[in-house]
């Protein structure tokens, strides 16, 4: 039993520390509803898949003619995970989000109840919405739960939807939004003379424009919304157990010469310019990605959830 136990815990996925946070105005937390109507309006998750970055040192003259060549690094990541694993995760997520809706009383509005609006005059709608590459995340891929009705826009969907709410007759409209971040790419500084990029793996729920939003309603006068929830991270949600965390880097030495050539004209200097570039795979167990994956999404909109109806319903 006790070996059972420990190989349980060994391949378990966990999270680190949670730590939710709040954004917007306060003034618009103090209001107590009544109506428990939800409409949700988006529901995306976006997964970096590929991360890639590049680093230059430029050449040129030194002191007393010697010279330095430029130099030039490029480093490229990529994550091996499938299709199928991010869309079974988004859908699953998804569903979990709408058993705690319900769990808390509220009610879950169909997509194309607001059909009819003329917030959505002149979107389309549609029940499965394909992937398509994040345009808020580089390297990432956008997932919507499928069979699922949401209105979109091909110039892109405003994020303001108190108007929508009013129409609505003062339903909750709810956006959400999660980035899942599997290496962060950055230049680094070096000793010595060259170019160096430096990536480093963890898998996280990223603090990063990750948000659980809720508006109600719609002021007379000026237009606010009479009451608004931003869930957000304080900082990225570690989910353990799944990625080896590692520093890949690409360093790239420049050529220099400090000596020079003594010719019949004098000492010449010369120094050629480097570039290379490399590139990784990190693997990652379809299993453990889902598993864990899902748990962060979970925590952090279960826990939402609950804070919205603490704040605005009785």
């Amino acid at each position: 039993m006790a070996l059972l136990m420990g190989i349980s815990t060994v391949n378990a996925q966990t999270l680190g520390d949670f730590k939710p946070g709040k954004a917007g105005p306060k003034s618009l937390e103090r209001p107590k509803f009544d109506n428990k109507n939800v409409y949700i309006a988006d529901f995306a998750v976006h997964y970096q898949v590929y991360s890639e970055k590049s680093a230059s040192k430029k050449g040129g003259s030194g002191i007393y003619g010697k010279v330095m060549g430029g130099a030039k690094a490029s480093l490229a990541v990529g994550l091996d995970i499938s299709q199928e694993t991010l869309q079974k995760i988004t859908d699953e997520a998804y569903a979990k989000f709408i058993a705690d809706l319900k769990a808390n009383g509220f009610n879950v509005m169909q997509g194309d109840e607001a059909k009819n609006t003329n917030f959505y005059k002149g979107y389309k709608y549609s029940t499965n919405l394909g992937m398509t590459p994040s345009n808020t995340m580089e390297g990432a891929v956008t997932v919507h739960p499928q069979n699922v009705g949401f209105f979109y826009n091909e110039k892109g969907s405003s994020t303001n939807t108190t108007k929508l709410s009013k129409e609505l007759n003062d339903a909750a409209v709810a956006r959400i939004d999660l980035y899942v971040e599997f290496v962060k790419t950055k230049e680094s500084n070096k000793s010595g003379i060259g170019a160096n990029v430096v990536a480093k793996t963890n898998l996280v729920l990223s603090d990063n424009n990750t948000i659980a939003h809720f508006i109600v309603g719609r002021n007379k006068i000026g237009g606010s919304p009479l009451g608004e929830y931003q869930g957000v991270l304080k900082k990225d949600l570690d989910i353990d157990g799944v990625i080896k965390e590692e520093k890949i880097t690409n360093y790239v030495a420049s050529d220099y010469d400090n000596w020079g050539t003594s010719t019949a004209f004098g000492t010449v200097y010369s120094a050629k310019n480097k570039a290379t570039s490399k590139a990784a795979i990190v693997p990652a167990d379809a299993d453990k990605y889902e598993k864990g994956v899902e748990l962060a999404i979970n925590t952090f909109l279960s826990h939402h959830v609950s804070e919205f109806k603490n704040k605005f319903f009785k």
